[in-house]
């Protein structure tokens, strides 16, 4: 036997050496010039709007005399240029000329200094790259999505609750998972963030379908569940409510879609180094740009290496990430972009099973401390890989027809072992005592994922449309290899021993075998109508066809079932010219339930069906975002336990889950110096209808969902004088209590978490140090029951220096 306790000094020590590390980065300094050119295209019209544009379109601030585009025309502009040489083809016999100022702000003034107009009032015009659906955003405000209609839309014109999260904002924030950059949203409750899966999450009370570049991604269990490194991504957009209408089966609580970076024209060279607790050493790398001179082939390459300790037990956490992309463009009208990603995770777990008593109730022998490892030193460990292949195209007909075709094939590889808590050993009257098993898993998951699209934009009369029309096609096979048995003896809670893991308790343990797939192929119609300038009328239907087939492999028995499902959505929005949006919206969604029920019939898909009324906020004069909402959600044919069979082993579809509440979101850029994001939710989630007398009108605990949460966020920095560049960022998180107990028994006390961060940008650097959790609090994010409870993450800060040129 050995023992293993975790040391708290070597964890001093690296704070330490981490706050050193991030005192002397934040000295650094360097600058560069900006000379990277930007596609741009500028009919020829008055020189005020063509300024305009330019600013628009390339990020730059331009200041001139009111009076000196008066009666000036500027030519069309089409190409890619620096904004110097943009500026110049512009203004180009005009008989004014360009003073560069500093970078990325220039000053038109005449040529001849001595005219009067040049005292004129003076002009500025500042714009940052325009907008899209499907790339980048700067700052922490979006203002278009794709992910709520398949098409570039405004977010104020959309009926549903939608939340974009911008990488500036994550990276602020110091996320390193999904997961934690999501925790800033409103509706949004976790056990936190694992190392092995980002989804123990729930929004509105149901588990989210999780996409990226709106692609479905390998769903399964959580274990071995596809995992998305936030490097990789442009930004993560959180759609609430059921969105069956395009995607097809899934809950009806809401749709996760990650937006990954793609190739760009204008050259991109970055480096990133972290450190951080846990001994977190991290290396990334993002470069982007064109292959050829007409920037008809762009690349794009993002890396990361990431080597650390688990906070709990003597394991590492290792990761090695590569997305290669390359970017076709023949015409103007026409785009292909080729997509490939490897992800390997060498890690365990970083959480532990633990008992009610002695986390949230009282136990004799004291409180469990949140770094117990309770696993198998020489026996647990965590090992996936991930590959996927696939295409994004679009092609432009005319100003009407434009036909999309995204495909991806996908593969998850999973080799498992794990040891955790089942509960106190009921033999021990001291409390002091744990039984644990032990679980050994092996799985293949492989996914295709199709969809084609047709969009028309037209009008009839004064009404105009967006339509939609398309068909996509998904393939999912799994194939698992799983164990689970229990450990004889029992584990100390209060004075862990490790001995040496017995692989014989597996010896004649019969495991669980099975092949599954699931296929699903639908078609969906979808139309944006605006009229009268101010109203925005979205209607969407769409018809599924799954089929499913299991084969145990230990039974040697197959089963397979065939479903189909109606799906729909319809919004209204109104457009205030104040920027107000008030909107009501009703859809559905299903999911297809595998399995029969105690009468020997198939059972249905789940359907879930809401009603949600909001108002949206955006003032085309700043950038904020606000949106308010409303919402009730009901989930049908739930299976429940038969009561009339004694085994327990019998289900019914007479279940029935509501879930509803109010939101409030918003997300401000107040000033140049001043980021705030502030959520509150309330809701009310219940099982409405049940067998069991002992859960109905109780909470679901599968995954946490509080009554109540909230969070507010705040970064300032300075804009001016010696210290210019330097920030401050501040944020607190509340979470109310909830239940962790079928019958709601059992209370989970609620907890509120302080992070912060100090950032400083220089002209080629950014340097930053973020913290999670500031003061280490401990706390339970959540209960499956009694004998299954869950510490959240301690304190968390990392140092990240990135560096581009």
């Amino acid at each position: 036997m050995h023992r293993f306790t975790p040391s708290a000094s070597p964890r001093r020590s690296a704070l330490l050496r981490l706050n050193v590390l991030a005192a002397a980065i934040l000295l650094a300094a360097s600058s560069y010039a900006q000379t990277a050119k930007v596609n741009v295209d500028i009919p020829a019209e008055p020189l005020d709007r063509a300024l305009n544009a330019l600013a628009r379109q390339t990020g730059i601030q331009i200041f001139f005399a009111s009076g000196l585009a008066k009666d000036r025309t500027a030519p069309a502009l089409k190409g890619s240029y620096t904004a110097r040489e943009a500026l110049d083809r512009l203004l180009s016999g005009s008989g004014l000329e360009v003073r560069e100022q500093a970078d990325k702000t220039f000053t038109v003034q005449a040529a001849d200094l001595s005219k009067n107009e040049t005292q004129l009032p003076a002009v500025t015009v500042s714009g940052e790259r325009e907008e899209s659906a499907y790339g980048p955003v700067q700052g922490y405000v979006a203002t278009r999505s794709a992910t709520a209609t398949k098409t570039d839309s405004s977010i104020l014109e959309t009926p549903q609750s939608i939340s974009v999260i911008t990488r500036d904002r994550y990276e602020a924030q110091g996320a390193q998972s999904v997961n934690e950059a999501l925790r800033y949203s409103a509706a949004v409750s976790s056990y936190g963030a694992g190392t092995r899966s980002d989804w123990y999450t729930v929004v509105r009370g149901f588990v989210p379908s999780v996409y990226l570049d709106g692609l479905q991604l390998p769903t399964t269990i959580n274990l071995a569940s596809w995992r998305v490194d936030p490097y990789q991504l442009e930004r993560i957009e959180l759609l609430r409510g059921p969105a069956s209408v395009l995607y097809g089966q899934g809950d009806p609580g809401g749709t996760v879609n990650m937006v990954s970076k793609l190739p760009t024209a204008q050259p991109l060279h970055e480096l990133e180094m972290q450190v951080g607790t846990n001994s977190r050493r991290q290396l990334a790398g993002d470069f982007s740009g064109k292959l050829d001179e007409d920037g008809k082939l762009l690349y794009r390459f993002t890396g990361l290496a990431r080597d650390s300790n688990l906070p709990l037990g003597p394991f590492k956490d290792q990761r090695l990430m590569l997305a290669p992309s390359l970017t076709w463009m023949p015409d103007t009208d026409t785009t292909l972009t080729l997509q490939l990603t490897y992800l390997r995770d060498r890690t365990n777990a970083s959480d532990s099973f633990l008992p009610a008593s002695g986390t949230i109730l009282p136990n004799p022998n004291g409180k469990i401390s949140s770094t117990l490892f309770t696993g198998s030193p020489d026996w647990d460990h965590y090992v996936k890989e991930q590959y996927s292949v696939g295409y994004l195209f679009e092609h432009r007909f005319n100003d009407t027809w434009t036909v999309r075709q995204n495909l991806r094939w996908s593969k998850v590889k999973l080799d498992d072992q794990m040891t955790y808590g089942v509960g106190l050993d009921p033999a021990d009257a001291t409390q002091s005592t744990m039984l644990r098993d032990a679980y050994l898993a092996k799985f293949d998951y492989y996914r295709l994922a199709l969809d084609n699209q047709a969009q028309a934009k037209f009008s009839t009369g004064a009404i105009a449309h967006t339509a939609l029309a398309g068909v996509d096609f998904q393939r999912q096979r799994k194939n698992s290899l799983e164990y689970d048995v229990l450990i004889p003896g029992s584990f100390n809670l209060y004075h862990p021993v490790y001995p040496r893991f017995d692989t014989s308790i597996f010896d004649g343990a019969t495991p669980g075998s099975s092949i599954a797939t699931q296929e699903q192929v639908g078609v969906y119609l979808q139309d944006q109508i605006k009229f009268d300038k101010h109203w925005i009328l979205t209607v969407g239907g769409r018809k599924d066809w799954t089929k499913s087939v299991v084969d145990d492999l230990v039974a040697n028995t197959s089963q397979s079932q065939k479903d189909s499902a109606y799906t729909g959505r319809i919004g209204l929005v109104y457009l205030d010219e104040s920027g107000l949006a008030p909107y009501v919206s009703y859809s559905t969604s299903f999911m297809p339930e595998l399995g029969r029920d105690s009468s020997n019939n198939m059972f249905k898909p789940t359907t879930g069906k809401q009603l949600e009324a909001g108002v949206k906020y955006q003032p085309g004069s700043s950038k904020t975002s606000i949106t308010a909402s409303v919402f009730e959600i009901k989930q049908q044919n739930v299976t429940t336990v038969d009561l009339n069979d004694p085994s327990g082993n019998s289900y019914v579809q007479t279940g029935e889950v509501r879930s509803r509440g109010f939101e409030l979101e918003a997300v401000a850029e107040i000033n140049r110096n001043l980021n705030v994001i502030a959520s509150y939710t309330y809701q009310d989630v219940k099982n409405t209808k049940t067998n069991d007398p002992t859960t109905l009108n109780k909470w679901p605990i599968d995954i946490p969902r509080p009554r109540q949460m909230a969070s507010l966020w705040l970064d300032y920095t300075l804009r001016g004088g010696a210290l210019s560049g330097l920030g401050f960022g501040g944020g607190v998180r509340y979470v109310s209590s909830n239940a962790g107990s079928p019958d709601n028994s059992l209370s989970i006390p609620g907890y509120a978490l302080f992070d912060a961060a100090l950032h400083y940008d220089l002209p080629s650097w950014r340097l930053s140090l973020t913290g999670s959790n500031l003061f280490n609090r401990d706390y339970v994010t959540g209960c499956y029951y009694d004998a299954r409870c869950i510490y959240g993450n301690g304190r968390q800060v990392l140092a990240t220096a990135r560096y581009r040129w």
